[in-house]
């Protein structure tokens, strides 16, 4: 496989060239003093880093319902932040003719909250390679950058980079790692959540739970106000904030199709509950059943949109 290595100068100054043009973003990382986060770079790349070692947040939270036809964008992300884009983009949520989606190689992250420790789901993470979207940047034994084409937006934009292409040298890592079986039981799940106190901010972080008319927003399964009298009054004295078992499952299973396993539900957890092992433990069994992997490839059809009703004959339960 042919690909080229790149140093930063080029790099920075084949994007650079690229934001002249007033519709050109770039999606990437921004270093300002001892952070890094997320930043839409516009006309320059002042602060531009390849790499982050925090993690705030899944940069395709910021792309759900982008159908701009104007802006030309390129995202420079984490291959689970890539992976998100995918299944954004198969449900829908995200028009993906403009868009050059690179990954990059991860070493994982530490979460904000607890910093130099590595978190649960960097630990876990399944694809770490920058082996997904358009184009990848991989790392050599030197750790040195290269940049790989895998589709024809790829390749044209690995041809705006300066320099030949050529053979591509062995890359130290492991390969995809496989899933794992997960297993816990309602006593365990019922006892973790018990400090949930229903902020909801693991719902507004995840980058896949994207539905505007979200079966909790209404007085249907978390009654506010009247309604939550009239349930008191109907059925009797509620612990409160009630719904913490129901909320979670209903999410577990919205989500178990699609969920990249990046533990952004955790890292938004004021209470610090353990969600990643929940949520990736049982969406990475669900989609090891039909062979999938959510967002390894965006040709590769989400399980439920293509479900045949023999395909689990030969499931283990």
């Amino acid at each position: 496989m042919l690909g080229k290595m790149i140093g930063k100068v080029a790099l920075e100054r084949t994007l650079g060239k690229f934001l002249e043009d007033d519709s050109h973003l770039v999606l990437g990382f921004e270093e300002k003093g001892k952070e890094v986060g997320h930043r839409i770079f516009k006309n320059d790349l002042k602060g531009f880093t390849l790499v982050n070692p925090f993690f705030s947040a899944n940069g395709a939270l910021y792309l759900r319902r982008l159908f701009s036809k104007g802006a030309e964008i390129i995202l420079m992300l984490r291959p689970c932040e890539i992976r998100a884009y995918h299944e954004l983009v198969k449900l829908n949520q995200i028009e993906a003719e403009k868009i050059v989606a690179v990954s990059i190689d991860c070493a994982g992250a530490s979460s904000l909250k607890d910093p130099g420790k590595p978190r649960t789901a960097c630990q876990s993470c399944r694809e770490k390679r920058g082996v997904i979207g358009d184009a990848g940047i991989r790392f050599d034994a030197k750790g040195v950058p290269w940049l790989l084409p895998y589709t024809e937006k790829g390749e044209e934009f690995t041809r705006l980079i300066e320099g030949e292409a050529e053979e591509i040298p062995p890359f130290p890592d492991k390969e995809e790692r496989g899933t794992e079986k997960f297993s816990t039981n309602m006593e365990a799940f019922s006892e973790e959540l018990a400090h949930c106190i229903m902020c909801r901010n693991c719902k507004a972080m995840c980058p896949v739970c994207y539905c505007i008319d979200c079966v909790f927003n209404g007085d249907e399964y978390l009654p506010k106000g009247d309604a939550l009298l009239n349930k008191v009054f109907r059925s009797g004295s509620l612990e409160m904030p009630q719904g913490k078992e129901l909320f979670h499952m209903i999410r577990m299973f919205h989500v178990s199709q699609v969920c990249v396993g990046c533990g952004a539900c955790e890292e938004a957890c004021p209470q610090g509950i353990p969600l990643t092992k929940y949520f990736k433990g049982v969406s990475e069994r669900l989609q090891s059943m039909f062979s999938y992997m959510s967002g390894r490839s965006l040709e590769e059809e989400i399980p439920y949109l293509s479900f045949q009703e023999d395909e689990l004959k030969d499931a283990e339960d």
